[in-house]
């Protein structure tokens, strides 16, 4: 597959692989020639149509593009889990306390789980996974109007909860599995669509990457252009790279490094919260990573990106607020 993103060095620049035997770029054993132009959003529309992708959306995801590089406001999504191993306690719901909580410091998104999908972790049966978040989210939905997104890879999970009117389906595996993209367009709901290799027990085996930005962005080139072709809206797909997710400290840092070059057209989410890379630079356990998380999120919503992922809500938004009026007055 030919391909074309953002530069990870110049988000201005569009960085250009086009398939040649005689190329010197060589991404999974495929010759590629390389070349870095000025952006130009006729560009884009031209390369879609001569590589037949998102058919009938070709000048409006190109617009969408040229929006984005320029975006600076990010909504918050609010993390809430019904599980009792996630990896971070704080997030952790047995009762009602902690989801007002939530609810109190008014993330533009909730998004409530009830799978540990930490690195290591094994999968739980859906019933059981139902069960746990069943009472929470008929709890926030009888009590605010803050949007509920399920953090669920499996089809049986989201289909029973689809009754109670979520509005997100979170899916680590990409909407692997066909019937989520049906459930998904029969609803009308919006689709964060994570890039992971193997699954939470066994991601840690396959960080390997010969190109990062490229093997990553044809994931989500194959994965949007099929969802479209399946009847998702394009403004329904939100892409979410996977920091921590079949990723090594220096693919972590990459992605947060340039968010802009996973701007391809569609909403980007990034969960960067209390994540173990941050401890690897600071040298704190995850109850103390919140001043690392904080500094991710001016960054990431500095550069762009539509949704950020995180424990601490009101903290991260006083953060990203504080730092726009400076920039701004």
């Amino acid at each position: 597959m030919e391909l074309v993103f953002p530069g990870s060095r110049d988000k201005h620049y569009l960085d250009v692989y086009e398939e040649s035997a005689s190329g010197e770029v060589i991404i999974d054993g495929k010759r590629f020639n390389f070349n870095s132009v000025k952006f130009e959003r006729s560009f884009l529309t031209e390369f879609y149509a001569r590589n037949h992708l998102f058919e009938g959306y070709e000048d409006i995801i190109s617009r969408n593009v040229e929006k984005k590089i320029e975006n600076k406001r990010s909504l918050v999504m609010g993390i809430l889990n019904a599980t009792p191993d996630s990896f971070f306690s704080g997030s952790r719901i047995e009762g009602r306390e902690i989801i007002d909580k939530m609810i109190d410091m008014k993330p533009d998104i909730i998004d409530i789980g009830g799978e540990s999908t930490r690195p290591g972790s094994t999968e739980v049966d859906p019933e059981i996974e139902f069960e746990r978040m069943k009472w929470a989210i008929e709890y926030i939905k009888s009590v605010s109007g803050i949007p509920v997104s399920l953090d669920s890879r499996h089809f049986n999970t989201v289909s029973r909860a689809m009754e109670y009117g979520i509005d997100y389906i979170n899916d680590i595996s990409g909407f692997s599995d066909q019937r989520m993209i049906d459930l998904a367009v029969n609803s009308n709901v919006k689709c964060v669509v994570m890039h992971m290799r193997g699954n939470p027990q066994n991601m840690g085996n396959y960080t390997h990457y010969d190109n990062l930005y490229f093997q990553v962005n044809q994931y989500f080139y194959e994965k949007a252009n099929e969802m479209i072709k399946r009847g998702i809206k394009p403004e329904n797909i939100i892409i979410d790279p996977g920091i921590g997710f079949s990723k090594d400290f220096r693919g972590n840092m990459d992605i947060l490094k340039s968010p802009w070059s996973f701007f391809i057209g569609f909403d980007t989410l990034f969960g960067t919260s209390r994540k173990g890379f941050i401890g690897k630079v600071t040298g704190s356990g995850i109850e103390d990573r919140l001043g690392g998380t904080i500094a991710t999120s001016v960054y990431l919503n500095r550069n762009g990106v539509d949704i950020l992922r995180v424990h601490d809500v009101r903290q991260n938004r006083d953060a990203i607020n504080m730092y726009s009026y400076i920039e701004d007055c």
